[in-house]
Formats: structure tokens, C-alpha cells, sequence
């Protein structure tokens, strides 16, 4: 089973943002390895992660198509739910800090970040 977190651009600031600065910053990340086009999953000897960046459509939803889109709006961390939420937390912390986005717990109406 798993559960998320959910990394999107402030309200005041919607935008999409180019995706391969993105990408570069996840990869020079440790507890990350780049695992395909449109995606990312924890680094050997980490807990069950995989990371997804998506350009949402009208309506809020994404969906992958294999490929890494030009934009995006939208980082989703699917976590283990045997996995350390407290790892989990301070990775979607760092990541929305770097990109100055909100990092939320959608299914318990929970920010993460900023605190």
C-alpha cells in the first residue's frame, strides 16, 4: 500500500515550470536514482519510493504517457506505508524548499511544507 505526498506551485505563482532543472536538482539528490523518462525512485538501501513529475491537465489530474513532459506542476512522491513517514517528509520538504512549492498530504489535509 502506499500514500502521498504532493509537491505543486504556490496559488499566487500556478505555473509550470521547465522540467530539467528539475530533473538535474533529483538526480544530484542521494537518496534518489533516476528510474526512467518520467520518473524517480529512492537510491539503493532507501525505503520503497517512487517519484513521478507530471504537467497536470484541467481538472487537476495527470497522466503519463512514458516521456518526460517540457513542464511541470506537479511532483508526487508515492510512499510505503512500511516506510519512515519522517524520510519521506524531509525529502518532500528539501524538494519543495528548493523549488519554493507547497508539499501537502492531500488524503489527511495535512501542508507539510512550508511549515
Amino acid at each position: 500500500m502506499t500514500w502521498y505526498l504532493t509537491l505543486h506551485p504556490p496559488s499566487h505563482r500556478p505555473e509550470a515550470i521547465p522540467s530539467r532543472p528539475v530533473i538535474d536538482y533529483l538526480a544530484g539528490l542521494p537518496e534518489l536514482r533516476h528510474s526512467g523518462p518520467d520518473g524517480f525512485e529512492s537510491a539503493a538501501g532507501g525505503p520503497w519510493l517512487h517519484v513521478v513529475l507530471a504537467k497536470t491537465v484541467a481538472g487537476g489530474g495527470y497522466a503519463s504517457n512514458g516521456e518526460m513532459p517540457e513542464r511541470i506542476d506537479l511532483i508526487e512522491l508515492l510512499c510505503a506505508y512500511d516506510g519512515p513517514p519522517e524520510w519521506y517528509e524531509a525529502l518532500a520538504c528539501r524538494i519543495a524548499a528548493e523549488l519554493d512549492w507547497i508539499a501537502v498530504e492531500e488524503s489527511e489535509e495535512r501542508q507539510v511544507w512550508p511549515r
